[in-house]
């Protein structure tokens, strides 16, 4: 799988769980890649969830580091890209 294939895989699960979460991402290298995903507050235990198990996948079987940090939209707004 590819970090684009990652990303794109994240991406979708966190708009599954939360259809108004604002995503924003910061790729570090060919391997690792941040994701910012700011939603509501009642959808962030339902993001981690969505996506946890995968990136810890994603690490240990492809070698590749994406990390996905939640905000409260409310909060936090979410940087233009």
């Amino acid at each position: 799988m590819t970090l684009d294939e990652a990303i794109a895989e994240i991406q979708r699960r966190i708009a599954t769980v939360s259809p108004t979460a604002v995503t924003r991402v910061t790729r570090v290298s060919a391997e690792e890649a941040t994701l910012r995903a700011y939603a509501p507050a009642a959808d962030e235990q339902a993001i981690k969830n969505a996506t946890n198990e995968f990136t810890i996948s994603l690490l240990t079987n492809e070698g590749l580091d994406v990390q996905v940090l939640v905000y409260d939209i409310a909060t936090s707004l979410p940087p233009e890209e």
